[in-house]
């Protein structure tokens, strides 16, 4: 399913038939061809992917995103986007080494859930007041031409074999920060507020979200630091409006 092509054309409802929950099952084996480690731009690193290729790779979370990717606000999100870089000119990933993944037990997520993608769902109601935990997971197919369909799959197997929780906990937390760090910069360009004060919050946000963290310690605990911080950025701004005065 190429679920961006349908939400481009404004087909949700033809969206949210074909996705999945925990007990769904699909056809697939992969056969470890490389495929889906070349030709491959759509790579984008969460918080918690880059500070566990940090710790492996024995450097600095800012390091991780300098050597292998850039950044940039996404169109969508509004956010600060970590973007994998892919090398040479069959786009080859950065961390493939003699065909096989030099960070298999901490690559990125959507590498270790392919060819799975997951999607929360209710979340623009996030911006109406909804509780987080009214937030549901659903799972997707994505479209590949490489491995077999030999093999039937639940997609808790699927998570299972590739030591994603079901309930993850980080997964929901960073969907729900991230949709409210959007409303807050919806909010701010609403009023029209310059480009240097865009520039402050995003800079702010790309820091606490992705930079400001210890790799000799628990990951998780320094997140929800970092989320109490940033919803308490979105909190303010939603209940004062903005502090800023409009762009002459």
């Amino acid at each position: 399913m190429d679920i961006k092509k349908l939400a481009e054309e404004g087909r949700m409802e033809e969206i949210e038939r074909q996705l999945m929950d925990l007990d769904s099952e699909f056809r697939f084996k992969c056969r470890k061809c490389g495929k889906c480690c070349k030709h491959q731009n759509t790579i984008q690193f969460n918080s918690r992917d880059i500070f566990h290729i940090a710790r492996k790779l024995q450097i600095t979370p800012e390091e991780v995103i300098n050597e292998y990717a850039e950044t940039y606000i996404g169109s969508a999100s509004k956010i600060p986007v970590v973007h994998m870089v892919p090398r040479g000119q069959n786009e080859v990933c950065p961390f493939l080494e003699n065909g096989l993944c030099s960070i298999h037990d901490c690559k990125p997520t959507v590498c270790a859930l392919f060819l799975l993608g997951r999607v929360v769902v209710n979340a623009i109601d996030l911006e109406k007041g909804l509780e987080d935990s009214q937030i549901k997971v659903k799972y997707m197919l994505n479209d590949t031409d490489c491995g077999s369909r030999k093999r039937v799959n639940t997609v808790w197997g699927w998570l299972a074999r590739f030591g994603i929780p079901e309930q993850d906990e980080f997964f929901l937390l960073w969907s729900t920060l991230t949709i409210k760090l959007r409303t807050v910069i919806c909010e701010l360009e609403e009023h029209h507020v310059s480009d240097e004060v865009l520039n402050l919050f995003w800079n702010a946000i790309f820091h606490t979200l992705y930079l400001d963290y210890d790799t000799s310690k628990e990951f998780l605990p320094q997140f929800q630091k970092a989320a109490e911080t940033l919803t308490a950025l979105y909190k303010g701004v939603m209940e004062v409006g903005t502090l800023f005065p409009p762009e002459q």
